[in-house]
């Protein structure tokens, strides 16, 4: 058995914890006879113990760990980084399992008159799948912030499991699309309607468990891979450009139908869903920028390994937001090609496509700038604030006079060559800042 998963058990499930849940739980159910209402009640209470509870104790599974002065014992123990990884995802969360499953059976039980115990088993897998990846995510977020800053802070754990919650919340959102996995008040009633997947129609509770089943999986590797660098293992850099280009493709399935498409379109389905891929591209750019490690010394190592032309260990050693913006760019070329002559809403797109990367390019840069202050523990924290008033509070100001608007967006109305010099004028004036800063840390240092 996993040692790591063993001293979980014995740490987690005491006799007094496995008599207490049960006896809660019990007399919190007790106090309704309505099968449905119990039911809903169960659902409620699974929410509660596994992405609210749950998502904390992963969050916190390694940050306890540096706080406990253990940590550097299991790094330098005879463990894997993949008994690691599930011993600590699972263990860490065991004994909220313990209850969850409790409710999950009242639960079953209670619906089991009225529905048939195929759909209920596929509602039931459905629930423990969307849970398992929103204490994932938590898990993969907590052990990031602990290698980032080489200790535990409330903030960064704090932070992982709202996102751990936000991604169990979306996915319980959707159980309504699975038969047998309603939770009433926290899924929306959708029904397992069909739905449209590259012309392809699908049942909406066979997708929901697909995707689940997907990024369930991507997680666990994601953990599986940041353990591994945790440990000092040498991983080869498929991962997670693999990742992003399976999230594009899933999402890109989905294509919304805008009215009215105006210019010239060489194939406006291919543009659309191209245009989807790239939103989720850059989406995931913006994540990876705020996720991976910005150490100057890190990019001196890259500066090295280009100039000594080493690739495969400038590949393993390329920072995970570059790799997004490489891909979102390549699909930005695709969608100029077949929808670049097009408008749609009076909007130019091949002027919103350059004006959108340039602007992208110009928030890296603005990170980047923080990233390389003296001072860069707050960089992340000052990026969104700053680019909350770039995107939020100054063209509120504005009364978001559509006059104006393509200073702060690449996709308002506006003629092509206002949006263009507006993104190129940011662009130059961050990467001059940028440029100045990097001189100042590393060329007039090293002089």
């Amino acid at each position: 058995m996993n040692p790591e998963l063993l001293r979980n058990v014995w740490h987690e499930l005491t006799i007094r914890r496995l008599i207490a849940m049960p006896l809660v739980l019990g007399a919190l159910l007790m106090l309704w006879s309505s099968n449905s209402f119990v039911a809903d009640l169960a659902g409620g209470f699974f929410f509660v113990i596994t992405i609210l509870w749950g998502t904390r104790q992963a969050a916190d599974a390694v940050a306890s760990e540096v706080t406990e002065n253990t940590w550097d014992w299991q790094r330098l123990s005879t463990l894997t980084a993949w008994q690691l990884t599930w011993g600590k995802v699972i263990g860490a969360t065991l004994f909220t399992w313990y209850g969850a499953l409790i409710c999950l059976g009242v639960r079953f039980f209670a619906l089991l008159k009225d529905h048939d115990v195929v759909s209920l088993v596929h509602g039931t897998l459905y629930l423990i799948g969307a849970a398992l990846m929103a204490q994932t995510v938590s898990f993969l977020l907590g052990l990031q912030s602990v290698r980032l800053r080489g200790h535990r802070t409330r903030v960064g754990t704090l932070v992982s499991q709202i996102i751990g919650i936000a991604v169990g919340y979306t996915a319980l959102r959707y159980a309504g699309m699975v038969p047998g996995a309603d939770l009433g008040w926290i899924s929306e009633s959708r029904g397992d309607v069909l739905l449209q997947w590259y012309g392809v129609p699908v049942g909406a509770s066979i997708m929901a468990t697909v995707g689940i089943a997907a990024f369930l999986g991507w997680t666990l590797l994601g953990a599986h891979r940041l353990m591994m660098r945790e440990l000092s293992y040498r991983t080869r850099p498929w991962a997670w450009p693999a990742f992003v280009l399976f999230t594009c493709a899933f999402m890109a399935g989905f294509p919304p139908s805008v009215d009215a498409p105006t210019g010239g379109f060489v194939s406006f389905e291919i543009a659309e869903r191209l245009a989807i891929a790239a939103v989720t591209a850059a989406g995931l750019t913006y994540a990876a920028l705020f996720w991976d490690d910005k150490d100057p010394v890190m990019f001196r190592r890259l500066i090295r390994l280009y100039e000594a032309q080493r690739w495969r260990e400038f590949a393993s050693y390329t920072p995970t937001w570059l790799v997004s913006l490489a891909i979102t760019a390549v699909l930005a070329v695709l969608l100029l090609v077949f929808g670049g002559g097009g408008k749609v809403g009076g909007v130019t797109l091949w002027a919103a496509i350059i004006g959108g990367l340039l602007f992208m390019a110009r928030d890296i840069a603005l990170n980047l700038y923080f990233w390389l202050s003296p001072n860069p523990a707050r960089a992340n924290l000052v990026t969104l604030i700053m680019l909350g008033l770039l995107y939020l509070v100054l063209p509120g100001v504005t009364g978001f006079d559509d006059d104006v608007m393509f200073v702060f967006y690449p996709f308002a109305p506006a003629a092509p060559v206002f949006t263009l010099c507006a993104a190129a004028a940011q662009f130059g004036f961050m990467v001059l800042l940028l440029a100045r800063r990097w001189r100042k840390r590393f060329v007039l240092a090293a002089a």
